[in-house]
């Protein structure tokens, strides 16, 4: 009998391979479960961080009404109270009635305009390339805007889309005029049976974005365009102006 025929060296061989490949089995599973461990501490930070994302963005809306209700309680304050109180000592004084009226038609324009940056007149039925054109004509007086629209289809927009988009276009316009410099700006509103596009560019002085992206104003875009479940970037480059853009699904 040849000797590999013995049952010890084959009881052994087999042994040998079985020790083998255990051996491989329990290597392979080894590195799969460090992958997988690798992939679970990757996924367990990338949720952390998301969470961390969505706190700060909260923390942002609240700021962001808080910051609201400071400007519209000094808009009564210092515009509306201011003017009815003149009216007051006027007529207390004996003033003529042409200036006491021309004081309350000041009065009436400032209540006004206090109502229409809560919630523009007439919201439900205007089209959303209406309101921007609303929106941006007292614009138009301190510099150029170029308003542009590419309507396809006669869809209307709920009332919360309509409101959030326009407090997006007003926080850039507000943004442009106090801080960028810029003598002009173009606007183009998009709106297809798939998504809506607003494009707000300007030629500004523009500003680092790596060094101000935590700000309040920008926090508060995004968190806009996500309640919309839509994407909001921001492109701007010192001496180059200012490129924002917001797309939002239709429903």
């Amino acid at each position: 009998m040849e000797k590999w025929q013995d049952p010890n060296v084959i009881a052994l061989w087999i042994a040998i391979s079985v020790v083998f490949v255990v051996t491989i089995l329990l290597f392979v599973v080894k590195i799969m479960h460090a992958g997988y461990k690798r992939m679970m501490q990757a996924n367990l930070r990338q949720a952390r961080l998301q969470l961390e994302h969505q706190k700060k963005l909260v923390e942002t809306a609240l700021l962001a009404q808080e910051k609201e209700r400071t400007r519209i309680a000094a808009d009564l304050h210092d515009g509306l109270i201011g003017k009815l109180t003149l009216v007051r000592m006027k007529s207390q004084v004996g003033a003529a009635i042409t200036e006491v009226e021309a004081l309350l038609g000041e009065s009436i324009a400032e209540a006004r305009r206090i109502s229409h940056d809560l919630t523009p007149p007439l919201l439900e039925f205007s089209p959303m390339q209406e309101l921007l054109d609303n929106l941006i004509d007292p614009w138009q007086q301190k510099l150029a805007i170029a308003y542009t629209t590419n309507v396809r289809g006669m869809a209307d927009l709920p009332s919360e889309y309509k409101i959030q988009l326009l407090r997006i276009a007003q926080e850039l316009l507000t943004n442009i005029i106090k801080h960028s410099g810029a003598t002009q700006i173009w606007l183009t509103y998009r709106h297809t049976p798939k998504s809506i596009i607003m494009l707000v560019k300007d030629n500004g002085r523009g500003f680092d974005t790596a060094t101000l992206k935590n700000g309040l104003g920008l926090s508060s875009l995004e968190m806009r365009a996500q309640y919309l479940n839509g994407t909001y970037a921001l492109k701007s480059v010192p001496g180059k102006g200012t490129r924002a853009f917001v797309k939002v699904p239709v429903k």
